[in-house]
């Protein structure tokens, strides 16, 4: 759009709002009124309480089952881990953020229910889910005028001249390009999530609950809890954003899906945890339900990304209220569909894995026994002991993980070699996992690079056989402390 077709766009818009023809909200929806009425079986907006990073304390032991960290902090004190609830207690707002407690002039209830029907306006209903990109139009009205409509006429005008002045036409062109396209690559078109939804509701809702939190009926007593798809992140993928890469705003490209990781978790399930394996539904029902986890993820991490910056504003930024908060909402939401895009189109590069007679396989298993070992990688500063020693993390969602114990040879992101190089090559951010991307060194001709050296060794690490034929060949290998 040129320069005077947007003066134009931005002079109608005002002139529309000065009318009364109401907020960015009030108009996002297909209809005027479908914003503001609250329709059945929506979507619960958060209540519970929200990680925003890694505790400092380490986790001195596992929870109580059935109270993960954050249950314990807001069941406090009726909870078996009052200790850990105060440890996490004392944290502060850095670490823990309470959607519902309500301070005056940063966040309060109106503001809270804005956000909810802006949610409800983009993302539709559980029965009618959609994900919404906001129109060239609804973009200039929430960027540029963002009316007070409790200001007379005459500051309003002001206030539009100073913000024309400010005006990034050619960046918010881009993002919002950028963003249709994603929504058209993820496959998030109505019918597709119709579907999805269906899928979800009978197979998955059970345990990841209807808003993708992973806190439903069962989730809790199943064992560990279920995936909670709201902040945007995932652990096992094959995608991996270059290090340039535009940085968004939300949590951005890093732990991003791609459909293709998605797809193979739902029909081969997670080895090691309590998600099965769906492989009885079809192709096209995958993908229909694939699609509709993007769905809750897109919807979960607009909220949760826009919950944080409104509830902790900081610096010069803008009580998030009126038209501040629509415009806020909408960067974050054209930032997650970005960074989602950003994902789908980089794959991780797995190289081929080279022929290898058995004895070849070994020598590079024990080429990998020693870069595990050395400070270049340093894998054993985690898995201690090959991860049979305990070694309690906390991870993304302020739940516990422990490194994997890799002398099981279980591993829920798959084990086979391209599945494990991924792990290693982009880490498990999520978890904490280190990326090894910038060690890869170039590999002497006729042998595999540093990742498959590790990743033979730990293929061999599980096997007793492997572990002989290793030491045989090596007496510096050892696996006992």
């Amino acid at each position: 759009m040129n320069q005077p077709r947007f003066l134009l766009a931005c002079a109608a818009l005002a002139a529309a709002a000065c009318a009364g023809c109401g907020s960015y909200a009030d108009r996002d929806a297909p209809s005027p009124a479908a914003a503001l009425t609250v329709p059945s079986g929506r979507y619960q907006t958060r209540t519970d309480l929200m990680a925003l990073a890694t505790p400092k304390k380490a986790q001195p032991r596992w929870y109580s089952p059935q109270f993960p960290p954050l249950r314990s902090v807001r069941l406090f004190p009726n909870t078996p881990d009052r200790d850990l609830a105060t440890d996490l207690r004392a944290e502060g707002r850095e670490v823990v953020l309470d959607p519902t407690v309500y301070e005056q002039d940063v966040w309060m209830p109106a503001q809270a229910d804005r956000l909810t029907r802006l949610l409800d306006a983009h993302f539709g209903t559980p029965a009618t889910p959609a994900v919404r990109v906001p129109t060239w139009d609804q973009i200039v009205a929430a960027g540029v005028v963002r009316f007070d409509q409790s200001t007379s006429l005459g500051a309003n005008l002001k206030e539009i001249r100073g913000k024309l002045g400010k005006a990034k036409v050619k960046d918010w062109t881009a993002d919002w390009t950028a963003a249709t396209a994603a929504k058209a690559d993820l496959k998030l078109d109505d019918a597709t999530l119709a579907r999805g939804s269906l899928v979800y509701r009978r197979w998955c809702m059970q345990c990841h609950g209807p808003s993708g939190a992973g806190d439903a009926a069962y989730a809790i007593e199943a064992g560990p809890m279920p995936r909670d798809y709201r902040q945007g992140v995932f652990k096992f993928t094959t995608a991996f954003a270059p290090p340039n890469a535009p940085k968004k705003a939300g949590l951005g490209a890093s732990g991003k899906a791609r459909r293709e990781d998605l797809k193979r978790t739902v029909r081969n399930g997670l080895d090691g945890s309590m998600m099965p394996s769906f492989a009885a539904l079809t192709e096209a029902e995958i993908e229909d339900v694939v699609s509709y986890v993007i769905h809750l993820s897109i919807r979960g991490e607009t909220e949760f990304a826009t919950l944080v910056k409104a509830i902790k504003p900081g610096g010069d930024d803008p009580i998030a209220e009126g038209g501040e908060l629509d415009w806020l909402f909408l960067q974050h939401q054209l930032a997650v569909l970005i960074n989602w895009g950003v994902a789908a189109k980089s794959p991780i590069p797995v190289p081929t894995e080279k022929p290898m007679t058995e004895t070849e396989r070994i020598q590079s298993a024990i080429r990998g026994f020693k870069l595990y070992n050395s400070a270049e990688f340093g894998c054993a500063s985690c898995h201690a002991n090959y991860g049979r020693a305990q070694q309690l993390k906390w991870d993304a969602w302020d739940t516990v993980v422990q490194p994997r114990n890799l002398t099981l040879g279980v591993y829920r992101g798959g084990r086979r070699g391209e599945d494990l190089y991924a792990r290693i090559y982009g880490g498990i951010a999520p978890s904490g996992m280190t990326a090894f991307h910038d060690r890869i060194a170039t590999a002497t001709p006729g042998q595999p690079d540093k990742i498959w050296d590790i990743v033979h060794f730990l293929q061999a690490l599980a096997d007793s056989n492997d572990r002989r034929r290793m030491q045989e060949l090596d007496r510096e290998v050892k696996f006992d402390p």
